[in-house]
């Protein structure tokens, strides 16, 4: 069973403490026995990215991509998206013993096309590297995932890349932060 929901209170006393959870008016909570054990978990929801969204930043790094490698050599929308998300992303600076830095940087890759790890040289730290290490855009906010587009529009304007409207562009945001005010709104 799963929901989200406001208004969590915490009850503080000598024992210990009780949370006060809203619940939706549902069947399945009957189903609730006070002998079994049962694991909860609390986080604040993160917004989901749209699909939309999703569909036009790769749109936006195959037609810059195309418009590239024109110029004589091929170049591939997925090295457009790593371009782009160092551009327009922070990174993680993180200090690793020097004789595991390839197979961190190896695993970080393995998370998805934007994930990348850069060697960025060694540490103060004797026997230490530091890697600068960028998250894809699956773990985005609407925040991170307007700056990457941005940075993608930009660069498709540079190259001389047709681009949606702006417009278009910031109802696709609209919409991703409608959608996810919806689903709490129904869900609390």
């Amino acid at each position: 069973m799963k929901w989200i929901t406001t208004n969590v209170q915490v009850i503080k006393g000598i024992g210990g403490a009780m949370l006060l959870i809203p619940a939706p008016k549902d069947e399945s909570l009957n189903l609730i026995e006070v002998k079994n054990k049962y694991q909860i978990e609390i986080s604040n929801p993160k917004k989901k990215r749209s699909l939309n969204m999703n569909s036009l930043v790769w749109l936006l790094c195959q037609r810059i991509a195309e418009k590239i490698s024109r110029d004589g050599q091929y170049v591939s929308k997925e090295e457009i998206y790593r371009e782009a998300i160092q551009d327009s992303q922070s990174f993680m600076p993180v200090c690793v013993q020097t004789k595991i830095a390839n197979d961190v940087i190896r695993k970080w890759h393995h998370n998805g096309i934007g994930w990348t790890a850069i060697n960025a040289g060694d540490s103060k730290i004797k026997g230490c590297t530091v890697l600068h290490l960028y998250a894809g855009s699956s773990s985005y906010t609407v925040e991170e995932m307007s700056r990457l587009i941005d940075c993608l529009v930009d660069e498709a304007h540079n190259v001389g890349a047709s681009v949606e409207d702006s417009e278009y562009i910031q109802n696709l945001l609209n919409d991703w932060e409608d959608e996810d005010n919806e689903q709490t709104e129904t869900q609390g």
